[in-house]
């Protein structure tokens, strides 16, 4: 605001919140003259009400900032704690968002299951020398939502049914190199398997199922 010596009628600037925090009292740099403003006066009124209004803005943008942020959060977590992230990941676009931000954060995302929705649609048992067996299949998940791989059991019996051995598999052993257990198992898809190792042998019988979690 501009203020004028009342003394030589010079006219300068001055700073209303400076002015207030002097109780009014300027000297002019002019005729060295002490006067007094008052600080009630429309112009500085005006000047302070527009500088209130100011922060009184930044204010409420940073407030309504936080509550933005802090019903975000909330969301996430509610996504997170019903699993409903799950279904939302089966569009592709959400489900790299999903990945993305998992390793940014250093961490895995816990797909649900598995549950009775992946199934193993095909085995074949297929003899190796020295009395080894490989197992091939495929499993599918028949659910509407991306679910964990799930282990999988061979049960090796003799002619009389008998088990002879219990093998279990975790989805890093069988899965096909371009296959990562950590993306999850996409709906609707159908994943091969392969089952191997000094364990698995040649015997009369062969039970293949998957150990269903949670």
């Amino acid at each position: 605001m501009e203020v004028q010596c009342p003394r030589c009628e010079s006219t300068f600037a001055v700073d209303p919140l400076s002015l207030r925090g002097h109780q009014g009292l300027l000297q002019c740099s002019v005729c060295r003259e002490v006067f007094r403003v008052p600080i009630a006066a429309p112009a500085i009124a005006k000047s302070l009400e527009s500088e209130n209004t100011h922060r009184g803005g930044i204010g409420r943008w940073f407030l309504l900032a936080v509550i933005v942020f802090l019903l975000l959060v909330l969301v996430v977590q509610i996504l997170w704690w019903t699993r409903s992230y799950a279904y939302l990941a089966s569009s592709p676009a959400i489900r790299n968002v999903i990945l993305q931000s998992a390793q940014g954060l250093g961490v895995e995302v816990p797909w649900p299951g598995p549950n009775r929705e992946i199934h193993i649609v095909q085995s074949t048992v297929t003899p190796l020398p020295n009395h080894l067996a490989v197992i091939r299949g495929k499993l599918e998940n028949t659910s509407g939502m991306v679910q964990a791989y799930p282990q999988i059991q061979v049960v090796l019996s003799n002619a009389y049914g008998s088990t002879i051995r219990t093998l279990t598999y975790a989805p890093n052993s069988y899965l096909p190199g371009n296959v990562l257990a950590r993306n999850g198992f996409i709906p609707g898809e159908k994943v091969g398997f392969l089952l191997q190792g000094s364990q698995l042998e040649t015997a009369p019988g062969y039970q293949v199922t998957i150990l269903s979690l949670p």
